[in-house]
């Protein structure tokens, strides 16, 4: 455990993990995932995580082995040494995104579908979910040209 995290660190990793579980991930996941975006060298071995956060071996293994599966979190090894080192997959984090937010832009299908079984017993109720499925077009039509425009932007 090379670096030793201040109070400021600290508190921020922890609400990294409330933002994280707020949005359905365990908290340690959030945690690991906090600690990994705080510490300086933007890599954490097993060990450093079971220090830093006080958990359990078991619990580290298991949360490691979700964020690997979701590719939020991808390994390396260093030559002569066993220990991997976990860090963020944040190579290609725009074609993630774009992939995420069309993904969400996609279930407009099944509201579309439940405005025509619905009746007319809520009509306010109804124009809400005509918004929304006129919102979720707007978006997935939006989303490509966002990043498009901030890619010129940055150029």
């Amino acid at each position: 455990m090379a670096q030793i995290l201040n109070e400021k660190q600290k508190e921020l990793i922890e609400k990294i993990g409330v933002i994280h579980e707020q949005h359905g991930m365990q908290p340690l996941m959030g945690r690991i995932l906090g600690l990994i975006l705080v510490i300086e060298e933007a890599e954490v071995t097993f060990d450093d995580i079971v220090a830093h956060l006080n958990v359990s071996k078991s619990a580290v293994s298991y949360a490691l082995n979700f964020l690997q599966l979701q590719r939020f979190v991808i390994y390396r090894t260093k030559p002569g040494e066993r220990k991997r080192y976990f860090y963020l997959d944040i190579e290609d984090w725009d074609q993630i995104l774009k992939k995420e937010l069309c993904n969400v832009a996609d279930i407009n299908s099944f509201f579309k579908e439940v405005i025509e079984l619905r009746g007319n017993a809520k009509p306010e109720f109804n124009n809400k979910l005509k918004d929304l499925c006129e919102f979720l077009e707007y978006l997935k039509e939006e989303i490509p040209l966002m990043f498009e425009r901030f890619k010129k932007n940055k150029s």
